[in-house]
């Protein structure tokens, strides 16, 4: 990894501080209530949940040196990326595998006398809190030695959820929860640190009471559901202002301002995002998957290769679809054993690696990545047979 001159970084995060300040509170109303001076003899470790696009640029102006994000691979796809995420000193890292060169980097980073950002669920969240981290966290933690920084983002989910196609009103900050200096934390039991860690930075938005104000607050929330669960029919939902509804059973939820979900049918009786999640997770796992079968179908979609460090490539636009075998696109396909690892980034584009390459499909403006790559964990890929991404498998969060 090419060594950072740290001075000048610190003249840039000056900069960036202010930047960042001055646009999260313009646009997004956010509160930057702590602030944490790191000494000139410290490195400290920041840790995080993961609410938003823009969750660095939230947490630059509570720390008073620069922090070096550590970032899927995913978004470093092309030059001008590239270029971008260099300047910012962000640190790639493999999506859903085991990546020792990130780790290595990160201590390199370290010794140099940087400090680092890290969000553990390793993806921004669909369902207010994700709850897969990594069982080698604390191992990693006590082999870095820093000051640990609990961080906490409070309303982005409301502010901004995923699925979404514009920002609502509503109340939305950061703090730091909690700040361990090694000596406290380094004879803890590797479990019991990740308790601690888990449980201090596991927000729940809905369970705040705060209200978001938007006439469209359900929309687009089919980027992220594609089962009804009230008739079982998958890809027949649609939204519409704080609406989603099933065109085959006429279902028909509100997504309220409190970040809750209400029918007034009585066969649906889910009260939070995360209890449909979980519905989509149970129904994957019961599929029935019939040889031949189309399980999955999107039109007007864009596959491009997309390799980190490289100029981004177009190799299709047009139909996808899924079966047991294959993932066809035009008179081409990709062997379904063969995928690696999948994962969304933004909304609607999901990524995956297939025989060393990364892949990108970006479809219209309510596509679903995600049923896509639960089913990729149920089929016979290599990323279900190595388990190289937790966070998207079809076990339940709880």
């Amino acid at each position: 990894m090419e060594k950072r001159n740290l001075q000048k970084d610190n003249r840039r995060y000056i900069f960036l501080r202010k930047v960042s300040r001055f646009f999260t509170r313009l646009f997004l109303k956010y509160d930057c209530q702590d602030k944490y001076e790191i000494k000139d003899d410290e490195y400290i470790l920041v840790i995080s949940n993961h609410q938003t696009d823009v969750d660095p640029f939230l947490i630059f102006p509570s720390f008073n040196k620069p922090l070096y994000p550590v970032a899927t691979d995913n978004i470093f796809a092309g030059k001008v990326n590239a270029k971008m995420l260099n300047w910012l000193g962000a640190i790639p890292k493999k999506k859903g595998e085991a990546d020792v060169k990130s780790v290595l980097s990160i201590k390199d980073r370290m010794k140099e006398g940087g400090s680092i950002l890290l969000f553990l669920e390793g993806n921004r969240t669909y369902a207010e809190f994700q709850f897969y981290i990594p069982d080698s966290t604390p191992r990693l933690i006590k082999m870095l030695k820093p000051t640990l920084v609990l961080f906490t983002l409070h309303g982005g989910t409301g502010v901004s959820p995923r699925f979404k196609n514009k920002n609502r009103k509503g109340k939305f900050y950061g703090k730091i929860e909690r700040v361990l200096p090694f000596e406290e934390y380094k004879d803890m039991d590797n479990d019991e640190l990740l308790k601690l860690i888990k449980n201090t930075i596991k927000v729940f938005d809905s369970e705040e009471g705060n209200l978001y104000k938007s006439s469209r607050r359900g929309e687009y929330l089919e980027r992220e559901f594609f089962v009804c669960p009230v008739c079982g029919q998958k890809e027949q939902l649609y939204s519409k202002k704080s609406l989603i509804c099933c065109r085959n059973c006429n279902l028909s939820v509100e997504y309220t301002e409190d970040l809750h979900l209400k029918s007034d049918n009585q066969k649906f009786t889910f009260n939070r995002l995360v209890d449909w999640w979980n519905f989509q997770k149970r129904y994957i796992k019961n599929y029935q998957v019939l040889d031949g079968e189309k399980i999955f179908e999107d039109h007007h979609v864009a596959i491009k290769k997309s390799n980190p460090f490289e100029r981004i490539k177009v190799l299709y636009r047009g139909k996808i679809t899924l079966d047991s075998k294959s993932f066809h696109y035009g008179n081409n396909s990709f062997a379904v054993c063969d995928i690696e690892s999948a994962s969304v980034v933004s909304g609607r584009k999901l990524v995956f690696k297939y025989r060393d390459n990364n892949y990108t499909i970006k479809g219209g403006k309510r596509f679903n990545p995600l049923k896509y790559i639960f089913m990729f964990n149920k089929l016979e890929t290599k990323m279900k047979l190595q388990k190289t991404d937790l966070y998207y498998g079809i076990e339940e969060d709880n």
